[in-house]
């Protein structure tokens, strides 16, 4: 074969390699179908990651709201998280285990002279478990931690403090009528024919304090005996008067 026909040759087979093999298009090609491969799948990996912290999210609020139990539905591993238990409530400072009320004592009771056998602590506890709450507090009650003080005034007068606590209690509803918050007149004592107004709860109890001290020299030596004399509270209510004071008695 001749020199040109074999360069002639070669140029046709060139010329067919091209066409067939379009050396710069391919990779051109092979770069836009990598790429639109790629992206969609960076971007869907990119929206799992973002979906699974909103989903670890939610896992954690339905952890919590769980009690602490991981609902089934989740595969997420979460820590365990105990539940916080409340808090007990506190014990009497001295103990729930002696404040047993002291009085076991009936309507004729030889108790009216009698001391109280138990300590302040413990009749402020007993007090605090007679008198009512309001809006979910007891201080508002003019009976609030006055154990020191009806100790001390039944003390000067020799009468018996829980016999006056009982007596207020049900002259005053427990500590809740109006004579008792608004004029501190726990005791029901009357004066020119309406309730008398005291500065304190103090002056109260003295007047109480005598009056029993009185009722006593006179020979009304029992509850029922001054309940049924019409000298503390009207004939007509006195059964009824005396079975209460009996109640709140043997709650000290």
């Amino acid at each position: 074969m001749k020199i040109p026909q074999i360069q002639a040759h070669f140029m046709r087979g060139k010329a067919g390699l091209k066409r067939f093999l379009p050396q710069k298009v391919i990779p051109q090609n092979i770069k836009e179908k990598a790429i639109k491969k790629i992206i969609p799948t960076a971007m869907i990996a990119a929206e799992s990651l973002t979906s699974l912290s909103g989903h670890a999210q939610q896992v954690n609020k339905n952890f919590l709201a769980y009690g602490g139990i991981e609902p089934k539905k989740f595969s997420i591993f979460t820590p365990y998280m105990p539940k916080l238990k409340e808090e007990a409530p506190a014990l009497p400072p001295l103990g729930s285990i002696d404040f047993v009320p002291k009085n076991k004592l009936n309507k004729n009771s030889m108790c009216l002279r009698e001391s109280y056998k138990g300590t302040v602590e413990e009749l402020n506890y007993f007090i605090e478990k007679l008198i009512p709450k309001r809006h979910g507090k007891k201080d508002y009650n003019p009976f609030y931690r006055k154990g020191q003080s009806f100790i001390d005034i039944a003390k000067k007068y020799n009468v018996n403090p829980t016999v006056l606590i009982a007596i207020a209690m049900q002259e005053s509803g427990r500590g809740t009528s109006i004579a008792a918050v608004k004029m501190r007149n726990i005791g029901g004592i009357y004066l020119n024919n309406k309730h008398a107004k005291f500065e304190n709860v103090e002056q109260c109890i003295e007047i109480m304090a005598k009056t029993i001290d009185t009722r006593i020299r006179e020979n009304c030596k029992t509850i029922n005996a001054i309940g049924q004399s019409g000298r503390y509270c009207d004939k007509s209510v006195s059964d009824l008067w005396v079975k209460n004071v009996v109640f709140f008695l043997n709650k000290m």
